[in-house]
């Protein structure tokens, strides 16, 4: 990785918040969060992306989970 990852302790406020949200979502820091917190507006976004689908209540939540398992799996999570 070129960039080193912002961590939690790296920022403060809203950024900190939502750095500690998803450290305890996986159990340890979100590197794909703590690139995008250089670029705070770019995080927001990336985090409304993700969140638009149960938002919208047009997938049920079984094929919400489905999908992302699938995108997990395609990725390699060790989840």
């Amino acid at each position: 990785m070129r960039m080193q990852p912002l961590t939690k302790d790296d920022v403060e406020g809203e950024l900190r918040e939502i750095l500690e949200q998803g450290e305890k979502w996986l159990g340890k820091p979100a590197a794909g969060a703590g690139i995008q917190a250089y670029a705070p507006p770019i995080l927001h976004a990336s985090r409304a992306l993700g969140a638009a689908p149960a938002k919208s209540g047009l997938l049920p939540p079984l094929v919400r989970s489905l999908v992302c398992l699938r995108a997990a799996e395609m990725i390699g999570c060790p989840f």
